[in-house]
């Protein structure tokens, strides 16, 4: 007779999450983040996630780096077929997240956090606390 074990794995989530709400084409959102936010978001080549059993996703990714930050705008839902699987499907009401990797001292995520609700097209947008996810693996490139 055989036991099984579970191997529990804590990922470390160093990152900052957006949710935001919009009707808007991803390129128009990005233009307007950039605009807004001070950002140089630009299309980067799509992520392709794979899990178990042959299956993937594409998830549509606009990028900005800079010496101290890194910024994601990532597509909730995936733009390969089927086209109804979702980055995070425990948040299917969230239509972009705003991934903030940052590494430094003097970043200051209230200032994005307060700037995003002058962006008109941006219906809502929420901080997400990442631990609380169950598909926070999903996140990590």
């Amino acid at each position: 007779m055989t036991k099984s074990r579970e191997l529990q794995i804590s990922i470390p989530c160093n990152f900052d999450l957006l949710g935001l709400v919009t009707t808007a084409k991803e390129y128009k959102l990005a233009w307007s983040l950039n605009h807004c936010l001070g950002l140089k978001l630009a299309k980067s080549q799509d992520l392709v996630i794979n899990f178990v059993h042959d299956r993937e996703i594409i998830i549509s990714n606009y990028t900005y780096i800079t010496t101290h930050c890194t910024f994601r705008l990532l597509k909730n839902y995936a733009i390969s077929e089927p086209a109804n699987d979702y980055l995070l499907p425990e948040l299917k009401n969230i239509d972009y997240f705003l991934l903030i990797k940052n590494e430094s001292d003097t970043f200051e995520l209230d200032n994005y956090v307060e700037r995003l609700g002058e962006i008109d097209i941006i219906q809502s947008f929420t901080p997400i606390n990442i631990d609380n996810l169950d598909n926070k693996e999903n996140l990590i490139f």
